[in-house]
Order: C-alpha cells, then sequence, then structure tokens
C-alpha cells in the first residue's frame, strides 16, 4: 500500500468521515511551502441534528465542539504521522487556522481544501454539502508537501431546486444564486446579516443551524439507518 493510502486509512482509523486531497498551491500565503491540501470531514452525529430540531441549542453546541475536539486530535495525529514519514506538515486547526467570527473568514477555508478534494459542494447555504451527510459535518484540514494524488474538485454546485435552507433562513441572508467556483461568497449569502444573527444567538445562548438540518441531504441522512 501507498504511503498517501496508509494516511488515509489512518486518518479514517482516527474517526475522519470522509478524507481527500487537494491542490491549494497559493492559496494560503503564509504556507507556500505546504502545497498540498488533506481534507477532514467528519459527520454530525445524529442525535446532535436533532438538538437543533428541539431547539435544544445548549446541548448541541456542546455536542458539535466534541466533534471539533476530535477533528483537532484527528488533525494533530495527522500531522505528526506525516513528519514521521519525513515530510512536513502543518495542522490547521480552529485555533491556528484563525478563523475572524465577524467575517467567517480562516487563513484558509477547510470548504476550499473540501471542495478541491472532490468531497462535495457549497450549498446554497455557504455551508459545505457531501452527498452521504448533507451539510451535517464539520470540516477539518491538514497542509503538507507529502506527495499526494488529488481528487477531482468540483466546481459547480450538485444541489437541485430544493430551497429548503434558503426558506429556513430567519434572517432572509440566503440568496437565490447557486454556488460555483468562479462566484464571491456574498453572490450567494448576506454574510453580514448572517455572522450578526448566528453571533447574536451564541452570546445568548442559543443558535441557528436551521439551514444544516433542513438541508434536503441531511434529511435524507437522518432517514438512513
Amino acid at each position: 500500500m501507498s504511503e498517501m493510502n496508509e494516511l488515509k486509512e489512518y486518518l479514517i482509523n482516527l474517526g475522519a468521515s470522509k478524507v481527500g486531497f487537494a491542490d491549494v498551491n497559493g492559496l494560503a500565503k503564509e504556507f507556500v511551502d505546504l502545497p498540498n491540501g488533506i481534507s477532514l470531514v467528519l459527520k454530525i452525529p445524529k442525535e446532535t441534528i436533532h438538538l437543533v430540531e428541539e431547539e435544544e441549542y445548549e446541548e448541541y453546541w456542546k455536542s458539535f465542539h466534541r466533534q471539533i475536539g476530535i477533528l483537532t486530535r484527528i488533525s494533530h495525529k495527522g500531522e505528526r504521522y506525516i513528519k514521521s514519514l519525513g515530510y512536513d506538515a502543518f495542522a490547521l486547526t480552529m485555533k491556528r487556522n484563525e478563523c475572524d467570527m465577524e467575517k467567517l473568514l480562516s487563513i484558509l477555508p477547510y470548504k476550499t481544501i473540501a471542495t478541491k478534494s472532490g468531497l462535495g459542494w457549497i450549498g446554497r447555504s455557504a455551508l459545505f454539502v457531501t452527498p452521504e451527510y448533507g451539510s451535517a459535518v464539520a470540516l477539518g484540514g491538514i497542509l503538507t508537501n507529502m506527495p499526494l494524488e488529488f481528487g477531482t474538485p468540483i466546481t459547480d454546485s450538485e444541489c437541485d431546486d430544493c430551497t429548503n435552507c434558503q426558506e429556513a433562513c430567519p434572517v432572509n441572508a440566503i440568496n437565490p444564486q447557486k454556488w460555483n467556483d468562479r462566484l464571491n461568497r456574498e453572490d450567494i449569502i448576506d454574510i453580514k446579516a448572517c455572522s450578526e444573527y448566528i453571533i447574536g444567538q451564541y452570546q445568548a445562548g442559543l443558535g441557528c443551524t436551521k439551514c444544516m438540518s433542513e438541508c434536503k441531504l441531511t434529511q435524507r441522512y437522518l432517514e438512513n439507518e
């Protein structure tokens, strides 16, 4: 088995639901010497999604942050594993990726690595969507100079005419425009309206994420036993 396949198997065994590889050369100016990206997708447990539907947001956030903790551990272990093979690597954990909550920006968006890896696409809600789990996923990433065989990038939305997420948005932040990689994020979502509402809800001990739970593919994931 090749080093790349062994790495993928290692990350899956650690708990990742999906793993993909992408060319991200030049996308993160702080890491020009690490041009290859590893996308880590972790499905959110079904019981956690049900907490959103029941508006049990305190328990939802506890569960969601546990998933982030799992991704962080997988990312760090992946970094150490790659370094043990003689390559360089940098785990893009939430703390290291310096997320700007007001602008919802980071050094290199996990969604960018994931779409370029071919693991899914961006939905109308600007959330990452997978065929298997809808948008009920948490994302992580690792940057490396380890040689990797890249997946085929997804450059256009694979959502159909479903508008569930758009109709569920409490602040009408989601535009009708479907995503493609030639658009700016502002073309598909009013990020100011979205971030202000999310921050306010979070500070009040509440939440939103209805666009995630109402996604048709998320609902299909919930229905599959």
